[in-house]
């Protein structure tokens, strides 16, 4: 292999690396995305199953995860700081998850939300748990989009100096 081609395979590992640390900055956002799109299909699978007229709820949360998911997807061929679909998703599902707190707690909604659980108070602080969980969670990751985009997160400082050492 001549010295020329063996420059440029060294050049193209370091820009590969780079890319792969920019995205990494989104690890934390695509883990948290994962979970509440498969709790909210498998919500959606339940009520569908159960005949219930709430079925709309995960549904729309998923379409809109989907629309992020594709921003996230775009993000490792084109890197950007403003991840906006993905934090308008989490602004979603933090409003949705507070506006469900409180219907969790009266029996007529609670069985229409939740028609896989059995209306007992140990199940409607389960679902509390998990509705604070995913405030928690949202906010979190809230957080996260908005340390990124204002190149305030661990991640930047650590690119910014292998970025240094390889030139």
């Amino acid at each position: 292999m001549k010295k020329d081609e063996m420059a440029q395979i060294v050049q193209n590992r370091k820009k590969l690396s780079v890319k792969s640390m920019y995205f990494n900055r989104y690890l934390l956002v695509r883990y948290v995305s994962a979970l509440f799109f498969f709790t909210n299909f498998y919500w959606l699978i339940s009520l569908l199953m159960s005949d219930s007229s709430l079925f709309f709820i995960p549904l729309v949360l998923i379409i809109v995860f989907v629309v992020s998911a594709a921003e996230q997807v775009k993000i490792f061929s084109s890197h950007t700081n403003n991840a906006k679909h993905t934090k308008y998703y989490f602004k979603i599902q933090l409003v949705i998850n507070i506006i469900l707190l409180l219907p969790t707690y009266f029996s007529s909604s609670f069985t229409q939300l939740y028609p896989f659980l059995i209306e007992k108070g140990s199940s409607k602080l389960f679902i509390l748990a998990i509705l604070v969980l995913g405030v928690i969670l949202s906010a979190i990751t809230l957080k996260r989009l908005h340390s990124i985009k204002h190149n305030e997160d661990k991640h930047f400082e650590r690119i910014k100096e292998y970025e240094q050492a390889i030139n």
